[in-house]
């Protein structure tokens, strides 16, 4: 009795477990457009059985197709779907396939008549939101899709992650490059005419640069750390595109974005992995929607478990990745230095940026070699890359090339050649003398930065603090590159990172015993040491960007003397206050994606060494 009433559950659960799975429906319509030469496109739309005109908003899946596909593809996994729906696997929602032309992309074409992304965005989102009970949130607006869709996915979440809250691309069509020149010919796999419907002929670089996902997320990754990013592909994928998604993984993982990457074992790009595939692809989305706000009991005790296991040890606690080091610096606890130097190390790793230690820019016999050497930053395949020399801070009295930090793993990829040296200290060395070794490595760069693939005729000179002295310095008295064997007409600007000394004098006034050790008590000895008794019209002196930390009143005042002196004569000068940031910090955070002051940094650097 007991064996027959268990089997009749089983029955009932069966029955009720079909009806709700056959209870979905597809509705096929069609959208009249003025975006794409057929006038009107077909499109299918996937809803729950629980679906009500007049009830709640479901969140919304644009589900994309691969090329030769069409709406019907919504048709394909809708047993998946519904399936995951009766099992509460995946939250109820409202699914929309539209059929796209063969090779769009879901990209506008280059001529303009086939308006693919234009239709999507501009009139089928808007008709899916007038007709039926979808969201209106990007929270609960997703795109998903497979090969060629996949590629639609990526592209369009990441080109539009205000409208899109989370994106699962399968197996996408992206290319290993952030632009066409460093895609692999065996990548290319479209045909010229397909190019050249999407690129024009000849190849547009720019709009590659515009519509290429890999570089999107390069042009501003910041705006992505928000979305919900799931990217999968067949470690055998029979088009090669385990290489473009590997490469976006890569690429994501270098900028912090976080996001679900899956290689997939013994999977091609097509074959019987496919629907297990999607329903991780499901799942993802499933957990994006239902993401917990806070951490479970267990969770959380292991975690704090762990950090005060780190602790213990004088360790940084753990972060999750992607790694919160990066921004954790300035907090206070001693560790800001080592941690910093860790992380600059471990993204130039990433990046591919060689570091050529100890080059020798200077020979005296009574100095330590080390004390007058830079250390340099290349890639592969540099060539005339404008230089940027940096100098580091430390009261003149302390300090290391090292200090660098994140400045060349930004500043490399984006094809600058960077150095960063060491020179003499006080008291063994005077202020004039350590100015001295910087116009000497400026010149040893002017003559030698072509044997890494630098340009020496476009340097830019860069310092913080105490280096931001003496970088001011070597860049308005012309005795210092004159004396090297160079002029100031070799440089192409200067930078200086919240320094207090640039007009010494003025500074002396209220200088704490620090200075005074350094700068002496003779005011006779001030003036050739001071940037701001230097500045003259006709001389060749470079336009400067200054930058002071946040609330910092003598940097600040001091930065406002030079400028206003500089533009009194006619030469540019810049000011950028790096707002939340200390004096340290202010330094340690250029090159960190994201950081106000690297954007500034980049610009002036373009407008001036990039294009001299």
């Amino acid at each position: 009795m007991l064996m027959q009433f268990r089997f009749a559950l089983r029955l009932i659960a069966c029955f009720f477990a079909a009806w709700a799975a056959h209870g979905s429906q597809i509705i096929r319509e069609s959208l009249p457009t003025r975006t794409v030469s057929a006038g009107t496109v077909e499109y299918a739309i996937l809803l729950p059985h629980s679906y009500s005109p007049s009830g709640e908003r479901y969140p919304l899946l644009l589900l994309l197709h691969g090329a030769g596909g069409d709406r019907e593809q919504i048709a394909r996994f809708e047993p998946q779907i519904s399936r995951m729906w009766a099992s509460n696997e995946l939250p109820k929602m409202v699914v929309a396939t539209p059929s796209v032309a063969t090779g769009s992309i879901y990209l506008d074409s280059y001529d303009g008549k086939e308006r693919w992304e234009s239709f999507l965005m501009d009139e089928f989102l808007p008709h899916l939101r007038a007709r039926y009970r979808v969201s209106l949130d990007r929270e609960t607006t997703m795109v998903s899709g497979t090969s060629m869709g996949g590629l639609g996915s990526l592209r369009l979440g990441f080109k539009y992650p205000e409208t899109f809250g989370a994106l699962a691309a399968m197996e996408p069509g992206a290319w290993p490059g952030l632009t066409w020149d460093e895609v692999p010919d065996r990548n290319k796999i479209r045909s010229p005419e397909r190019i050249a419907n999407l690129f024009g002929d000849p190849f547009d670089d720019e709009r590659f640069l515009r519509e290429n996902p890999a570089s999107i997320v390069e042009t501003d990754p910041s705006r992505l750390l928000d979305s919900a990013i799931y990217i999968e592909v067949g470690d055998q994928d029979g088009f090669g595109f385990v290489e473009g998604a590997d490469f976006m993984h890569r690429l994501l993982w270098r900028h912090r974005i976080p996001h679900e990457f899956r290689l997939v074992r013994w999977a091609d790009h097509v074959g019987s992995t496919i629907m297990e595939r999607s329903r991780d692809r499901f799942r993802f989305l499933a957990r994006y929607l239902q993401q917990p706000t806070v951490p479970e009991p267990a969770v959380e005790s292991f975690r704090e478990r762990m950090a005060e296991s780190q602790r213990s040890r004088g360790l940084e606690p753990f972060g999750f990745w992607p790694n919160s080091t990066l921004r954790s610096y300035g907090r206070g606890d001693g560790l800001e230095s080592l941690r910093a130097v860790r992380d600059s190390n471990e993204v130039r790793t990433e990046r591919g940026v060689i570091r050529i230690a100890d080059v020798p820019y200077a020979r005296n016999p009574e100095t330590d070699p080390l004390r007058q050497s830079m250390d340099i930053y290349i890639r592969e395949g540099l060539t005339d890359a404008p230089v940027v020399l940096y100098v580091h801070g430390g009261g003149w009295i302390r300090g290391d090339k090292e200090r660098a930090l994140f400045k060349p793993a930004h500043l490399v990829p984006k094809g600058f050649l960077f150095a960063s040296m060491n020179y003499r200290f006080h008291p063994e060395a005077s202020l004039a003398e350590m100015a001295a070794d910087v116009a000497s490595a400026a010149v040893w760069l002017k003559q030698h930065a072509p044997k890494y693939g630098g340009d020496g005729a476009r340097i830019t000179l860069m310092g913080h603090s105490a280096g931001g002295h003496l970088v001011a310095l070597a860049g308005a008295n012309q005795i210092f590159m004159e004396d090297a064997g160079g002029s100031l007409s070799d440089l192409a600007g200067v930078v200086v990172i919240d320094s207090a000394m640039l007009n010494v004098p003025a500074r002396m006034e209220t200088a704490g015993q620090s200075q005074v050790r350094v700068f002496g008590s003779a005011p006779e000895g001030w003036i050739p040491v001071s940037p701001w008794h230097h500045v003259e019209a006709g001389k060749g002196i470079p336009p400067y960007l200054l930058f002071a930390s946040d609330g910092r009143a003598i940097s600040q005042e001091q930065a406002a003397m030079l400028i206003a002196k500089l533009e009194q004569h006619g030469i540019e000068a810049s000011f950028h206050e790096g707002k939340g940031r200390a004096h340290t910090p202010l330094d340690t955070y250029i090159g960190v994606e994201g950081d106000a002051s690297t954007g500034i940094l980049l610009d002036f650097l373009r407008r001036h060494a990039d294009t001299l």
